[in-house]
């Protein structure tokens, strides 16, 4: 079992949505005061994937309660989390493909020339700064204080008041079933688009469950701990697909000169093991999908007709 975000307060085994509101907000205002600091030193690349983490879930989060937010203030939340997690989601996609490319060029069979993980390491440079820059601004400054303005008087609708089960729970169903509807219409060989796709939707339908854990306790945390499993073979599918695009494109570049053409075949050597990592990976995410299927019946998820991800293009 995975660690419980929320989960039944002792006592309060059918908390309000407000209380529900309340356990988010501060929650994730708490992490982002806390790996703020910690990002603006700029060698911390775990603080900066905290920060994205907690600025992400956030705005999906928000996502769910949307219903009971004042919509002044749930605007002006959604644009500043999209703001500063386009800012740090750019530095920290960096710092995943130069892991990754890193740990293979270790390999002496596909060791890839320094200039290339020297030009990731140059974006990240200025990615940094970014970040840095955009924690200092008054701008983020402002999100933040107002971020926890909100964890002590949240903006929050009359209905708020309602049970967290009767205002969160359809959400909940919908977004599960949309999620498992989309994997049928892909069939049993999605694209890597369209496991892009599954994989955003598995994660909205983690932090539905997580959130559903207030009210429904263990039954919602053991679908979004079954979901964070799926979540993670899709993550890798989607990191190694960019490093192969990433390698590919390198490879092209030295080609064009015939001076570098040897050194293209390190590239290639990593391009292929990529490629046959990916190829093992597809094999797993669909199963732990379909075991949060099944035990999303505990949930009683009702089928909905949702439209697909092709017809909504």
């Amino acid at each position: 079992m995975g660690k419980v975000r929320f989960g039944q307060q002792v006592g309060n085994p059918s908390p309000s949505t407000a209380e529900v509101v309340h356990l988010i907000l501060a929650q994730e205002a708490a992490g982002l005061v806390k790996y703020g600091p910690l990002a603006l030193q700029g060698h911390d690349i775990e603080a900066v994937h905290q920060l994205r983490v907690k600025a992400r879930r956030l705005r999906s989060e928000l996502e769910i309660v949307a219903p009971v937010i004042k919509v002044k203030e749930l605007c002006e939340l959604r644009t500043d989390l999209k703001w500063a997690g386009g800012v740090l989601g750019r530095e920290r996609d960096l710092d995943v493909l130069y892991e990754l490319l890193s740990s293979l060029s270790d390999g002496p069979s596909h060791s890839l020339d320094g200039t290339v993980l020297e030009s990731i390491d140059d974006q990240r440079a200025k990615e940094s700064r970014r970040v840095r820059k955009m924690i200092k601004s008054k701008r983020y400054r402002r999100f933040v204080h107002g971020l926890s303005a909100a964890v002590l008087d949240p903006p929050l609708r009359p209905a708020a008041s309602r049970p967290a089960n009767e205002v969160l729970h359809p959400g909940l169903n919908a977004t599960l079933s949309s999620l498992f509807h989309t994997v049928d219409h892909y069939g049993p060989h999605p694209t890597n688009l369209e496991l892009h796709q599954i994989r955003i939707l598995t994660k909205r339908g983690r932090y539905c469950a997580e959130v559903a854990s207030s009210y429904l306790g263990e039954r919602a945390t053991t679908v979004a701990t079954t979901l964070e499993e799926a979540q993670g073979i899709l993550g890798n599918i989607h990191d190694q697909v960019g490093a192969i695009a990433y390698l590919s494109a390198q490879r092209m570049l030295l080609d064009r000169d015939c001076t570098f053409v040897a050194s293209s075949e390190a590239p290639s050597a990593a391009i292929d093991w990529l490629t046959k990592s990916v190829t093992g990976l597809k094999s797993l995410w669909r199963e732990p999908l379909e075991r949060a299927r099944s035990l999303s019946h505990d949930l009683e998820v009702q089928p909905v007709r949702v439209r697909s991800f092709f017809e909504s293009v």
